[in-house]
């Protein structure tokens, strides 16, 4: 991965929009102050490509109030494409990245082709994916970190051994380990399963020959219980037979019963048809009895009736002049309804008028409170823009304190050596021209350090007590200045309701007006005319003329009614006279139908007689039948008993034949489990030789064993480069146990450096010659590591610390990075040594500002 541009807002120290373009170098320091923001560009590019930073666990969002996201963007080539990365994280909601790659067509201009997947995490798989690395393997092959160089070198054997397996990534093969494990017991599990089962199929096994011969015995007594069986079957049917002959005489007794009680009833049945005929021509003829009444009654009905058809049409004339009343009567009501609801609204608007009347001194009390809080809110817009003031000369001096205390303290230190140097020296020179100082001289000049100390110390001291309480007063400005976030809106929403105010209590001006013109003498004049009844003069005219017309009718309801009620008793003499007349029309059939049914009754009686005479004969024959009959429930018990017992032992049968024939199951079941019992113990010996596999000498030490001489031949290259090939370097990887008697060797990973001098431990060489086997060192684990990972180390960024070293330390290190300069495209160099900058082609100044860090590349 070769970064080619770096793009930056909000993140950890970088408030404002900051740009970083790699392509014009490809070996930079990147200097600047303790705390200026150097490593935060290293955490950039890993939080961009994944996700993640070296050293900040909590949120990368700058915590200036103005800043509401964290936002990175990288561009980077790798293997031939230009890729671009863009991450933000906005405050208080989910992280979110775009993935791009560039397309270039000839003639046309590069356009970035999106490869962004459906969520966060599958888009920074593709991002692993595609740079073969994730973020461990990319920082422990591209970033040397400040006090780790020598970290494998000064460690002991068996600890090297775990950072290189750390290194490699081969912790894995601990998680294949206890899969394997775990795989393992429950495959022991289901064997002891499989046991258990495996005993309980022996025991029923193991029953076998008491199984078949309980089935012989209980077939011989199903074969005996059938034989009784269809002996017993055939007694009862000859019984059933004896039964049925019995049934078809009282069949026939019953269906002569039957008959006979028919015709009893039809006899019965014609006996009251013939007292009924009897009954109604008596009737007949009372009523012929009263037939010159009946038609003198009739006579006067049918006078009553025309009187009343006469006033019936006197009532239709009065009722058609009834319905001309509606018409005038309907419009004098409407008038009078109309009036009503215009009064109705005129006082609905009265009340409303004298409500907000009443209302108004509340309304000019709410407009002078509104007023006073536009006065407040304006005074508060000012306090808050020398708020925003005031939190920028705060971080401004926060970054000039947080700048110069190193250098007074380094300062006082100078001043302190140069104390201790002229109070402790017999001939005391000048520390700064070194001429000889007489004790007035040194004295004077000791009073002079001792007075620059304690300023010195003082504006120390002052910066210091800033730098503690920076985040506890920003906080508190915040504080400050979070209260007065929403005083815009307060001010707007006043201004508002003074306005609403205001057009309140003109409508209600212009309202008073215009009921005084018009909406009072409105309403006392209807209320006058509704008091005097003084509309709809026309309809009330035409009312009266006709009701004039109605009396001049002479209509009499009374008359009316008692013509009504005098028709209505007289139909009664109608309905007599059709009674009369009907009477005189049946009384001739009804004496023939009497006498034909005196005659039937007669041959009905006879028949009686007969049908009782033969069902007395065939009941007595009944009787006689039922005295020798066998005993049929008897019969059907004793089968039935019969049929229970062989059913009772066909079920026992059935049960004994299942338990024989599930000897053969379990005999194949018994198999099968042993087959797989045996797969079983299989699959876990094969489990067990892959837990010894993925074990710490299993497979991890053969890959291990695999990368030591590769990573043994890149150190010496890299050594030999270094030291013109005076040094040379070797792992041992076994070596021989104090006991003597033992013929296996011990397992180590001892390191062996060579000189012109000879073999020697790693303590025994120079600081010189150990850094450069240390960078040697880590800097083909790196190459190993990227290797493995199926990518290619093509940036290296150093953190090594320059300020732990000697300035013979520091030019080693300067000419080592030259030489490896060729083998990467950039190689990035933290420092904030200021004799340093001038030893590196291109330096990248990184510095703390009011508004952030700034970076500029000289």
């Amino acid at each position: 991965m070769i970064p080619v541009r770096l793009k930056i807002e909000g993140f950890l120290s970088y408030q404002k929009p900051v740009e970083l373009d790699f392509t014009g170098f490809d070996l930079a320091c990147i200097s600047g102050s303790n705390g200026a923001g150097k490593s935060a560009l290293l955490d950039a590019i890993t939080w961009a490509l994944f996700g993640r930073a070296r050293k900040y666990d909590e949120s990368v969002i700058n915590t200036h109030p103005s800043v509401q996201a964290a936002e990175v963007t990288l561009d980077f080539d790798y293997e031939g494409n230009r890729y671009r990365v863009q991450r933000s994280n906005p405050r208080g909601k989910t992280s979110a990245v775009e993935f791009f790659i560039r397309s270039e067509v000839p003639g046309q201009a590069p356009k970035w082709k999106t490869l962004s997947e459906r969520t966060l995490r599958e888009t920074d798989r593709k991002i692993e994916n595609i740079l073969r690395m994730d973020f461990e393997t990319f920082t422990n092959a591209s970033f040397f970190l400040q006090g780790k160089a020598d970290q494998f070198a000064t460690a002991r054997p068996g600890e090297r051994k775990r950072i290189l397996s750390n290194i490699l990534g081969l912790e894995v093969w601990e998680s294949y380990r206890d899969e394997a494990a775990r795989q393992r017991r429950e495959a022991e599990k289901e064997v002891k399963e499989l046991d258990g089962r495996l005993s309980e199929i022996q025991s029923e096994l193991d029953e076998g020959p008491q199984r078949k011969a309980d089935l012989a015995s209980l077939e011989a007594r199903l074969s005996d219980l059938t034989q009784a069986r269809e002996a017993r079957g055939q007694d009862l049917e000859n019984v059933k037979a004896l039964y049925a002959s019995l049934e078809e005489q009282r069949k026939l007794v019953n269906s002569l019963r039957t008959q006979l009680d028919n015709a009893q009833v039809q006899q019965d049945r014609m006996e009251v048809t013939l007292a009924a005929r009897r009954e109604e021509m008596a009737g007949y003829q009372a009523v012929m009895g009263e037939a010159e009444a009946i038609e003198r009654a009739y006579q006067a009905w049918q006078t009553a009736r025309g009187e009343l058809e006469a006033m019936e049409e006197v009532a239709e004339a009065y009722r058609q002049h009834e319905g001309l009343r509606h018409e005038p009567l309907g419009a004098i009501q409407a008038e009078e309804a109309r009036l009503a609801q215009e009064k109705e609204s005129l006082e609905a608007q009265q009340a409303e008028l004298r409500e907000r009347e009443a209302a108004e001194g509340s309304l000019r009390e709410r407009l002078a409170e509104l007023q006073e809080k536009i006065r407040v809110a304006e005074e508060k817009l000012t306090r808050r823009e020398g708020l925003d003031e005031e939190i920028r000369n705060l971080q401004a001096r926060q970054a000039d304190a947080k700048a110069e205390n190193p250098r007074l303290k380094q300062e006082m230190d100078d001043l302190r050596a140069r104390l201790n140097y002229l109070e402790a020296a017999e001939e005391p020179v000048c520390p700064v021209c070194e001429q000889p100082l007489s004790e007035a001289e040194r004295a004077g000049l000791i009073q002079e350090y001792y007075k620059e100390g304690e300023a010195r110390r003082d504006r120390y001291l002052e910066n210091k007590d800033l730098l503690d309480n920076f985040d506890a007063h920003l906080r508190q400005l915040g504080a400050n200045l979070a209260d007065l976030k929403g005083v815009e809106g307060e001010l707007r929403e006043a201004n508002r309701m003074v306005d609403q105010i205001e057009n309140q209590l003109a409508g209600l001006q212009e309202q008073q007006t215009a009921w005084k013109d018009s909406g009072g003498p409105r309403l006392a004049e209807i209320s006058r005319i509704l008091a005097e009844d003084a509309f709809a003069p026309t309809a009330r005219a035409r009312l009266k003329e006709i009701e004039e017309e109605m009396a001049a009718l002479g209509y009499d309801v009374q008359a009316h009614d008692r013509l009504r009620q005098a028709e209505g008793a007289g139909r009664k003499a109608e309905a007599d006279l059709r009674t009369l007349e009907g009477a005189r029309a049946a009384l001739a059939p009804i004496t023939r139908e009497i006498e034909s049914l005196e005659d039937q009754l007669i041959d009905q009686a006879q028949s009686v007689q007969a049908l009782a005479e033969e069902h007395d004969t065939a009941a007595a024959r009944l009787a006689a039948a039922q005295v020798s009959l066998p005993d049929l429930r008897a019969a059907e018990a004793e089968l039935f008993d019969i049929r229970e017992q062989e059913n009772l032992v066909r079920d026992n049968v059935g049960r004994a034949r299942q338990k024989v024939a599930v000897l053969a199951t379990m005999q194949e079941r018994k198999a099968g489990l042993q087959e797989e019992r045996q797969e079983l113990t299989q699959h876990i010996a094969d489990l067990k030789q892959l837990e010894r596999a993925f074990g710490k000498d299993g497979v991890p030490a053969l890959l291990i064993e695999q990368a030591l001489p590769e990573i043994e031949e890149t150190t010496n290259d890299l050594l030999t480069r270094l030291t013109n090939g005076r040094m040379s370097f070797s792992f041992i990887t076994q070596r021989e146990y104090k006991d003597s008697n033992r013929e296996d060797q011990k397992e180590t990973l001892d390191m062996v450096i060579s000189d012109s001098v000879g073999e020697r431990d790693y303590e025994m060489f120079s600081g010189g010659e150990a850094f450069r086997v240390n960078f040697s060192i880590r800097l083909a684990l790196s190459e190993v590591l990227a290797k493995r990972a199926g990518a290619r180390l093509q940036t290296l960024v150093i953190d090594e610390g320059f300020g732990s070293q000697d300035a013979e330390g520091r030019q080693r290190l300067v000419q080592a990075i030259n030489l490896v300069r060729d083998d990467f495209e950039k190689i990035l160099v933290i420092t904030h040594l200021e004799e340093l900058k001038e030893a590196f082609p291109t330096r990248i100044e990184v510095e703390k500002t009011a508004q952030g860090s700034q970076i500029r590349v000289i």
